[in-house]
């Protein structure tokens, strides 16, 4: 052993704990800590080989997390999720199409009224927004509640204001209320 070592202490690789002392740029271990080290290594390999850890499971896609939701209640496939995405795109056209209608043909028309006008700018405005949602609705925890919520919230609220816009009847303007709580209770199932 070099001379600068006493004979209770061994040259060791850097110990993970900080109770090691230094001395000429040298690391020394007690032999405590040494007779520690050379316990806790076999330990260690039996203790992996008894209590094998389990690898993380691979990262499931992002497209397939969107699809299931993360209840019981949700679409259940990716054909699911297609099916919501191709009901929010077929909404949102109609939208636009209602809603290039309304700003063309019904602005020209001297014998219908400001009211009238703006309860078809609101429906078309109101569809547009709410389909552009429905495409999020795959991805709420209970997404086939929040994907019915906003279509039978659309047909209802912006129906009934496109009726009334079109037609001047009054009819069916009692389901409009019904309609928005429905969009409501849409945005809220989203939240949960």
């Amino acid at each position: 052993m070099p001379p600068d070592v006493s004979q209770n202490e061994h040259h060791f690789p850097p110990p993970s704990s900080s109770s090691s002392t230094t001395r000429n740029n040298k690391i020394i271990v007690s032999e405590e800590q040494l007779m520690l080290s050379m316990i806790s290594s076999p330990l260690d390999w039996v203790l992996s080989a008894v209590f094998p850890q389990k690898a993380p499971p691979p990262p499931t896609p992002i497209a397939r997390q969107c699809s299931v939701g993360r209840a019981g209640m949700g679409l259940g496939s990716l054909q699911g999720a297609a099916m919501c995405i191709r009901a929010a795109g077929l909404s949102g056209a109609l939208a636009v199409g209602l809603g290039a209608y309304g700003a063309h043909a019904l602005r020209d028309k001297p014998d219908i009224s400001q009211n009238r006008k703006f309860a078809f700018e609101t429906a078309s405005r109101y569809h547009l927004i709410h389909s552009a949602a429905l495409l999020a609705s795959p991805m709420s925890k209970y997404p086939k509640l929040t994907g019915w919520l906003f279509i039978s919230g659309m047909l209802l609220f912006s129906g009934t204001c496109y009726h009334y816009g079109l037609t001047g009847k009054e009819d069916f303007r009692r389901f409009t209320p019904i309609g928005g709580m429905l969009l409501i209770a849409a945005w809220l199932s989203i939240a949960l």
